[in-house]
């Protein structure tokens, strides 16, 4: 089954072209007739990566505190599970780890 190649927007034709032969063809058309700038279309896409990219960096980043924040919790209750710890340390401890693991 063809994909309705005359009512796709230009951007949704530039990801469909490669999978419909159909919208390859429309794809060539409206280039040829001038209704697609190719160097527009490649500026959207070039700014499309660098959200993607920064988007990709901030989540990296929340990764590293995540694990930062789990390592310390986990420190804190190897802590606390040591019989040599006094017992109002221990209290102390086990709500360091959980507001690291809250956060």
């Amino acid at each position: 089954m063809s994909i309705p190649v005359n009512g796709l927007k230009d951007d949704e034709l530039l990801h469909y072209a490669a999978l419909d032969p159909g919208a390859a063809v429309e794809l060539a058309r409206r280039f040829v007739n001038g209704s697609i700038d190719p160097g527009a279309e490649v500026e959207s896409m070039r700014e499309e990566i660098r959200m993607i990219e920064s988007s990709l960096d901030d989540k990296h980043e929340q990764v590293e505190n995540l694990s930062l924040f789990m390592s310390q919790a986990a420190e804190a209750i190897r802590r606390a599970m040591n019989p040599e710890t006094p017992q109002g340390k221990v209290k102390d401890l086990l709500e360091t780890a959980l507001n690291k693991l809250e956060r």
